[in-house]
């Protein structure tokens, strides 16, 4: 039988074509064509319940027909799903009824026309698979600023061509009196991506304010490495821009981050998008200072909430502000045909009504209390933002703890559980106490056996001396210094502190009180140690000196010891003229 030769020329140089220009898989391909080829026989047969499959024997992609095996004298004999018994058996003898027979089918078979089908169902799934790509791909893009070349431009719309797929950009998302040729190489960001049937649509735009932001990021370092932070950003494309920038260090001016030496970062921007304004101020988590620099130039007087009856509007967080300047600032608040106004309600996203002190005199307004009011509102909204801060801190803490004891409990301590109760049960000064106790006996003990060894050392090296140098000697012994036994701290009860933010455990405090007796031990140890090798020291020197005794007596004292040396010699028994040497013999002889 016939089949696709996977190894021909033709079909290994189509998918060569699919993989580069299309960008397909060769597996998706392989096995589109399989389904493919499935249902063109079935329809070849007019049967699309017909058991087909396609399998890949040898490189040759070939099909195969699976028919159900029925009796003889079957009502319900289908040619197209069953094959009689009788028939069956010819094809192979052991068969029986309810078995499977499966007869491999010829390509000739098929057709022209059923070639074609395939044909195209291949081309409608390789359509489908590219939309998904090029959604999958630049779905988790949006807002990324890209550059592309452009293909069209049209009076409506600006065909640009992005990696892997054509993107639109609109009349509204281009800028005001901009103008786009074709060939010309242009950044934009994706401003949104979306399938349909005709496939997925990739919208590109230079007027969102993410434009400008993303403009800064690549321009401005501090921003790419998140020391200095874009708050809040309001655009007016191809007029102006106002930006709230805030600065994470103190040592860095979030303004001059931006600005550059000599300006040159912001005209780096400010050429990209042809000239427009850009007003860069610094953020300020007080709304009334942010209202202020957001209406700037225009000088404020004052900032309070508005009076509104709609109850849905007096959440603190978007409740309408009222603006006082004076009579001759209001058009500069304003700005031209409002734009200085509606960039302000963009940026700080409150509705915002501008009026004058005539204004607020004739409606008899009270600004000093409006403004006391409006000062205590937003100190005791900083305030709950200040808990809602700490809590969100003391609930990662929490959580972190909670990790770290299973984690603990996990693997393998090394303490039993009674030992790490016992520990925890023990206030920071008991346990302070018994393992200073501990380490005193400790080196208590360890000195004594040092001494030990010292004397015996000692003993062993000092030449011998008559009695009466020990007398003298008694001028500068070796003083061996005792060992003084230092104090146990008294236990006193600890002192009342204030409660802690952050949870420790009563492990944690075990830990920390071992590692600080360690620290006193080694302390101890150093001490110690100094103090016996200057003990070793002295004791050198005294060895290393000789000392010639010379004791005095008078005259009387001298007879008197020349005549017990006379009288010892005379009581002596032994005769100095006897020769022992004669009677070694006889004791020789004796044994």
């Amino acid at each position: 039988m016939s089949g696709i030769n996977l190894k021909s020329k033709e079909f290994l140089e189509g998918l060569r074509l699919f993989e580069e220009d299309r960008k397909v898989d060769p597996e998706f391909v392989l096995e589109t064509l399989k389904e493919a080829i499935i249902r063109t026989y079935q329809k070849h047969i007019d049967a699309p319940a017909a058991q087909i499959r396609v399998e890949i024997i040898d490189n040759k992609m070939r099909v195969f027909h699976d028919f159900l095996v029925v009796d003889d004298e079957s009502d319900s004999f289908d040619e197209t799903l069953d094959i009689l018994y009788s028939e069956a058996k010819e094809i192979k003898p052991d068969v029986q009824v309810g078995d499977t027979i499966t007869q491999e089918v010829d390509f000739n078979e098929i057709g022209r026309s059923s070639i074609s089908v395939a044909k195209n169902m291949l081309k409608q799934r390789i359509k489908e698979f590219e939309k998904q790509k090029v959604y999958d791909e630049y779905k988790d893009k949006e807002f990324d600023l890209i550059s592309g070349i452009i293909k069209t431009a049209e009076e409506k719309f600006v065909l640009i061509d992005i990696k892997n797929t054509i993107g639109i950009m609109t009349k509204p998302e281009q800028i005001p009196g901009e103008e786009y040729r074709e060939g010309q190489t242009i950044r934009v960001i994706i401003k949104e991506v979306s399938k349909n049937s005709k496939g997925s649509q990739v919208i590109l735009s230079r007027s969102d304010p993410m434009f400008v932001k993303r403009l800064f990021e690549k321009e401005v370092p501090e921003i790419a490495q998140g020391i200095v932070e874009i708050k809040a950003i309001a655009r007016e494309a191809g007029e102006r821009t106002k930006m709230a920038v805030y600065s994470r260090n103190d040592d860095v001016d979030p303004i001059g981050a931006c600005i550059g030496p000599r300006g040159t970062r912001v005209q780096a921007v400010i050429s990209e998008i042809r000239g427009e304004k850009i007003d860069v101020f610094e953020w300020n988590d007080d709304l009334g200072e942010l209202v202020r620099n957001a209406l700037s130039p225009a000088e404020i007087r004052a900032v309070f909430y508005a009076e509104d009856n709609d109850e849905k509007e007096r959440s603190h967080y978007n409740r309408p502000l009222t603006v006082v300047v004076n009579d001759d600032q209001l058009s500069v608040a304003i700005g031209k045909k409002g734009k200085n106004a509606r960039l302000a309600v963009k940026l700080t996203g409150r509705k915002i009504d501008i009026k004058t002190i005539s204004d607020i005199v004739a409606e008899g307004i009270d600004i000093n209390a409006k403004m006391q009011e409006f000062k205590e509102d937003q100190e005791r909204l900083a305030k709950e933002k200040e808990m809602r801060a700490f809590l969100a801190q003391q609930e990662e803490a929490k959580r972190r703890q909670e990790e770290f004891e299973s984690q603990l409990a996990e693997s393998d301590t090394g303490f039993a559980e009674e030992a790490i109760e016992e520990m925890a049960e023990q206030s920071p000064a008991e346990e302070e106490v018994t393992i200073v106790e501990l380490a005193e006996e400790k080196e208590a003990a360890k000195a004594k056996r040092e001494e030990k060894a010292e004397e015996e050392k000692k003993e062993e090296a000092a030449p011998a001396v008559e009695e009466p140098v020990q007398e003298t000697v008694k001028e500068e012994p070796v003083k061996e210094e005792p060992v003084v036994e230092e104090k146990k701290p008294e236990r006193k009860k600890a002192a009342l502190t204030p409660k802690q933010d952050t949870y420790v455990s009563k492990l944690e405090k075990f830990a920390d009180a071992s590692n600080k007796q360690e620290e006193q031990t080694a302390k101890k140890k150093k001490k110690r140690k100094g103090e016996e090798d200057e003990r070793r020291l002295r004791a050198k020197d005294l060895e290393s000196k000789e000392y010639e005794i010379r004791p005095e007596y008078t005259e009387e004292e001298l007879e008197e010891i020349a005549l017990q040396q006379e009288e010892e010699e005379q009581d002596s028994w032994i005769n100095e003229d006897i020769d022992f040497d004669e009677y070694e013999d006889y004791y020789d002889d004796e044994e």
